[in-house]
């Protein structure tokens, strides 16, 4: 990962960094799962519930403390508890461009599979998506959109999106795009 070490929640050498979360999420905690995010320069952290709830607390930029989020089993779109992103559904977003947010997006076991919606990354360093399987998504099933830098999605199975509107997206519009000038992609 040129001049940069560690992706996402991980170390180069594949252990958590110092100090990790690691919240698991399945259909029936994907509502109620919580997580502490300090939210404040000068604030004790609070507790946020919910999958998206979670990751749009963590969008203010004070907290980059690495988390890993870990999927077990299918997660419907009907299962979770908001998206933040309407055209793809869980949205990372960082403050500004390049936002170091540290967080790895992992499937465990071969069933870990989310359903009827993708992912937007949107201002982002240091994000990894790994060991999933992405069916019918909205638009895109990993939209790596603007400005980011230093992602790392791997070990994916893309299944068909939801019919677009043009010709050629019988099967789904896409299913990874990288663009706006987001850089330093693995």
């Amino acid at each position: 990962h040129l001049n940069h070490s560690g992706i996402g929640a991980y170390n180069d050498d594949g252990t958590l960094k110092n100090g990790a979360k690691v919240i698991y999420v399945t259909a029936k905690t994907a509502r109620t799962v919580t997580c502490e995010v300090k939210t404040s320069s000068n604030g004790a952290p609070q507790t946020f519930t919910g999958l998206q709830t979670i990751l749009d607390a963590r969008q203010k930029g004070y907290d980059k403390t690495p988390l890993a989020i870990r999927i077990i089993g299918t997660i419907e779109a009907a299962d979770m508890d908001k998206f933040s992103s309407s055209s793809e559904g869980l949205q990372l977003k960082g403050k500004s461009a390049y936002s170091e947010m540290n967080i790895t997006l992992e499937g465990v076991g071969n069933d870990a599979t989310i359903r009827g919606f993708g992912m937007l990354i949107r201002n982002c360093k240091s994000v990894e998506i790994r060991n999933l399987g992405i069916m019918l998504c909205m638009d895109d099933c990993i939209s790596i959109d603007s400005d980011n830098s230093h992602c790392w999605v791997h070990h994916i199975d893309f299944f068909y999106g939801q019919t677009g509107g043009d010709s050629d997206q019988a099967k789904g519009d896409g299913s990874l795009d990288c663009k706006g000038d987001s850089q330093y992609m693995t």
